[in-house]
């Protein structure tokens, strides 16, 4: 890892962690350092790993930190499966639930639909997730839809599906919630989601940046 990259890490650790987290950050840093691109690898993979240890809990530092969910995916959908839409006061057929403030919305819905949303990049009539992304996180959201348990990231006018923290015992996930097997929370994927979402990494994380569509006001 050269100096300028060495150094814009150690950058995004002060300004990430604080104390024992700031100090496994660095040793991440080191560790990559000091073994070249194989290092590199193998830290890349832990650094989810650990953010995790270092946020146990939703901490405040300054940064647009995600809610803390419950380990096992049933536990929370139930906590919303009957909570009524702000907007509409319906329960929404396809709910999606805000990650970042933990509002219950209207998933691509025309019920909720907004007209000229104060820092909308679109104007004109838009849906709620898009309305609330504007509102709520400056055009970028993630959204759990409760219904499949994948995340919805939306960007201004790109929407994407990342995926889901929630995995089965045999750590793969289960988009439509057919089989059936307990889900729970994988602390490693929702921290990385956790440092895209706080960073703003979204458009230079491959995974997602590979994935954009163009239409976000629709949803």
């Amino acid at each position: 890892m050269g100096g300028g990259a060495s150094h814009a890490a150690r950058s995004a650790a002060a300004m990430a962690v604080g104390g024992g987290g700031r100090r496994m950050v660095e040793a991440w840093v080191r560790d990559a350092a000091a073994h070249g691109e194989g290092g590199r690898a193998r830290a890349g993979a832990s650094l989810a790993r650990l953010v995790a240890r270092a946020y146990p809990a939703r901490q405040t530092a300054g940064l647009p930190l995600l809610m803390e969910l419950p380990h096992l995916y049933h536990d929370l959908y139930m906590a919303y499966r009957d909570r009524r839409c702000k907007v509409c006061a319906t329960v929404p057929h396809r709910p999606a639930l805000c990650l970042a403030c933990g509002a219950l919305l209207c998933f691509a819905s025309e019920c909720c639909r907004s007209v000229n949303v104060p820092g909308a990049v679109v104007q004109g009539e838009v849906c709620e997730c898009f309305a609330h992304a504007a509102t709520c996180g400056a055009g970028t959201a993630a959204f759990l839809l409760l219904k499949t348990s994948m995340v919805l990231l939306l960007r201004e006018t790109h929407w994407c599906i990342w995926g889901s923290p929630y995995l089965d015992a045999y750590g793969e996930e289960d988009p439509e919630l057919k089989r059936g097997r307990p889900l729970r929370l994988n602390k490693e994927r929702y921290a990385q989601l956790q440092v895209l979402h706080s960073t703003h990494g979204l458009d230079h994380y491959s995974r997602v940046a590979s994935s954009w569509h163009v239409g976000a006001h629709r949803y």
